[in-house]
């Protein structure tokens, strides 16, 4: 997975972070996990959105990206005094 390259989303997600959160890109990079992580991001927030769209409350696709996309895909920023940990691989 990880040794493909990233889709569309994928690289959307990537400059997020690195725009958001650069010092939990900074120990991704240093730990060799960062492409990795953008992956398990990428295909987490697609499934999200798909199991969104087909459940039992079957949302519309805007309503499902706005959901998923803060889930795995737009974390907040490393400024943010409540702002998450980050994804774990």
């Amino acid at each position: 997975m990880a040794d493909s390259p990233l889709g569309s989303l994928g690289i959307q997600i990537e400059a997020h972070w690195r725009q958001h959160r650069p010092q939990m890109c900074a120990e991704l990079e240093k730990n060799g996990d960062l492409l990795e992580s953008l992956h398990a991001a990428q295909e987490r927030t697609s499934e999200l959105m798909y199991d969104l769209q087909i459940g039992p409350k079957r949302l519309d696709y805007q309503s499902a990206w706005e959901l998923a996309r803060e889930e795995w895909a737009f974390l907040p920023s490393e400024d943010d005094a409540d702002g998450a940990e980050g994804p774990s691989p």
